[in-house]
């Protein structure tokens, strides 16, 4: 444990005993002047609620310390994506327990009080369905693993990489149809998994397929292009990709293709690729022209029109 760890625990405790020392003086001293002072039920209620005050302070102090520790142990065992919607899972989780078990233990009446529980969330239910749908939607997104922080996704016919995952809204950097930021965080609510579809182009890896198209004219010298641009799509690639994956030992790794086609403009080349999404745009535009000075160079090799797909 490093210095950090060690003081923040030290801390922790040190509030846990002041707590404890404090009640122990209120139970002592401070309860029996008070019952002097008022009734015995108002004695007690008061009593009750000061537990429950200590009971949540320290319970926020603790559920900090230990999502402390949940983090760490999730880095570890290389979690990082999820991270930040397992700790809010854990944070609420507990904080749910912890209200409703000091709630039944400190006032006898448990089953009026789930009865009571149960007639407020039902009026809640009418009141609030959509934030109710939000949060149902996020406890689907967490545990069916719809997204993760850091896929790059479409949903509400918006695209975007996830950076936040809340209750109530999944929080979104826009990009355009480039795969580039916009510089805009967009707000979807949790309630859209439900009611359209959710592409994720990057589902438990961050590596994406993306294409370029090359355009021959027919007097060209295909079979030469062929080979030139298959040559440099693989150099490119290994650069940028296969070591990596092996470094990661990812089997996803493909190894790129390409294929050619007749269309109206010309011999189409079409070159899919395997590429972390996070760098495709600057490995495009190095792909881009290293093909076009290696093709135009050759006289028997005549470019039509080029575009590019995401």
């Amino acid at each position: 444990m490093n210095k950090r760890g060690f003081n923040k625990w030290f801390v922790f405790f040190v509030l846990l005993i002041g707590f404890i020392l404090a009640y122990s003086l209120f139970k002592k001293f401070g309860l029996y002047y008070l019952q002097n002072i008022i009734s015995d039920n108002y004695a007690e209620n008061l009593e009750n609620i000061i537990i429950f005050i200590v009971i949540m302070i320290f319970n926020y102090f603790f559920i900090r310390f230990t999502s402390s520790l949940l983090k760490s142990y999730l880095i570890s065992k290389g979690e990082k994506r999820d991270v930040k919607l397992l700790i809010s899972v854990y944070r609420y989780f507990m904080w749910f327990i912890v209200i409703f078990v000091t709630l039944s233990l400190l006032f006898k009446q448990v089953g009026s009080l789930i009865t009571s529980l149960g007639l407020i969330g039902f009026g809640v239910t009418l009141a609030l369905q959509k934030p109710i749908l939000n949060f149902v939607g996020w406890l689907t997104i967490v545990f069916a693993h719809t997204y993760k922080i850091g896929d790059k996704i479409t949903i509400n016919n918006i695209n975007g990489q996830v950076y936040d995952v809340t209750i109530m809204y999944t929080l979104l950097a826009e990009l355009d149809k480039d795969g580039d930021n916009t510089g805009k965080s967009v707000s979807v609510p949790n309630e859209f998994i439900f009611t359209g579809a959710v592409i994720n182009y990057s589902k438990g890896t961050n590596y994406v397929w993306d294409e370029i198209i090359v355009y021959l004219t027919y007097k060209s010298n295909w079979k030469k292009a062929l080979k030139i641009s298959e040559k440099i799509v693989q150099e490119i690639i290994n650069k940028y990709v296969k070591n990596k994956i092996k470094l990661q030992q990812n089997k996803n790794y493909e190894k790129p293709i390409v294929r050619m086609s007749f269309s109206d403009k010309g011999l189409q080349l079409r070159l899919r690729y395997f590429i972390d999404f996070n760098i495709a745009n600057d490995v495009k535009t190095e792909l881009n022209s290293k093909l076009l000075d290696n093709l135009i160079k050759n006289k028997d090799i005549h470019l039509g029109k080029t575009e590019n797909i995401n």
